[in-house]
C-alpha cells in the first residue's frame, strides 16, 4: 500500500481542524477589537449634546455625528459583546488546546515541538480573555455609575460648554466617587489583559496557519510528482 495514501487522510483532518482553530481564534479577535473600538466611541457618546455638535466641524465634527449615528451599534457591541466574546475565547482556548494534543501524537518532530507550547499557550490566553471580560463586566457597572455621577455634578463640562477646569473638577469628583478605581480598571488595566490574550490565541492561530500552508504545499508538490 502507498503511504502516501494513509497519510492523507490524516493530513486532511489536521487541515480540517487547524482550519477550526483559525475561525475561533480569528472570531474572538475581531469581536474584541470591535468591542475595543465601541468602548471608545462610547466615551465620544458622552459629548452627543446639541451645544457641543453644533459648534464641532470638519473631521473631528465628521467623525462625532458618525459615532452619534450609530449609537444603536455602539450600545449594542458595548452592551452585550462581553457576553459573546466569552463563548468565543472558550471555544478557541477549547480548540487551540484540542489541536496542540493532535500536533502532540503526530510523527513529525516539528508539530510535536509546536503542539508542546501551543496547547499551554491557547489555554491561559483564553483563560486570560475569559476573566478578563467577567473583570469587565463586573467593573462596567461601576464605571457606568461613575460616569453618571460626572454627568449629574458637572453635565456643562461633559457637554463641551466650560473645559478650562474640567479637569481639575473631574479629579475632584473622582475622589468623591468611592468606586473610581474599579472605573479605571475597567478602561485601562483589564484593556491590556484582554490584549495579551488576544496575542497569545493570535499566536497560536498563526502557528496553525503555518500547518496549513505547509501541508497544502506539500500536496501540491505530491500531485505534481503525478
Amino acid at each position: 500500500m502507498n503511504p502516501m495514501t494513509e497519510e492523507t487522510p490524516k493530513h486532511e483532518a489536521v487541515k480540517r481542524h487547524a482550519s477550526r482553530v483559525q475561525w475561533a481564534c480569528g472570531l474572538c479577535f475581531a469581536l474584541l477589537f470591535l468591542m475595543g473600538v465601541s468602548g471608545v466611541a462610547s466615551v465620544t457618546l458622552l459629548h452627543d449634546d446639541p451645544t457641543f455638535t453644533s459648534n464641532i466641524g470638519g473631521i473631528e465634527g465628521a467623525t462625532l455625528k458618525t459615532v452619534i449615528a450609530l449609537r444603536g451599534v455602539i450600545e449594542l457591541l458595548h452592551e452585550w459583546g462581553g457576553y459573546f466574546a466569552i463563548v468565543l475565547a472558550g471555544w478557541a482556548g477549547t480548540e487551540v488546546f484540542n489541536f496542540s494534543r493532535r500536533l502532540r501524537k503526530s510523527d513529525r518532530g516539528e508539530w510535536r515541538g509546536t503542539g508542546r507550547w501551543m496547547g499551554p499557550v491557547g489555554v491561559f490566553g483564553g483563560i486570560v480573555i475569559i476573566g478578563s471580560l467577567i473583570a469587565l463586566l463586573a467593573s462596567g457597572v461601576a464605571a457606568k455609575a461613575y460616569v453618571d455621577h460626572i454627568g449629574a455634578h458637572h453635565s456643562d463640562e461633559l457637554s463641551g460648554i466650560d473645559r478650562s477646569g474640567a479637569l481639575t473638577s473631574r479629579g475632584e469628583a473622582m475622589d468623591e466617587f468611592p468606586k473610581h478605581d474599579l472605573a479605571e480598571m475597567h478602561v485601562r488595566e483589564l484593556n491590556y489583559a484582554l490584549a495579551l490574550g488576544a496575542i497569545l490565541l493570535v499566536l497560536a492561530a498563526n502557528s496553525t496557519r503555518g500547518i496549513s500552508l505547509a501541508l497544502k504545499k506539500e500536496a501540491k508538490g505530491d500531485i505534481a510528482q503525478k
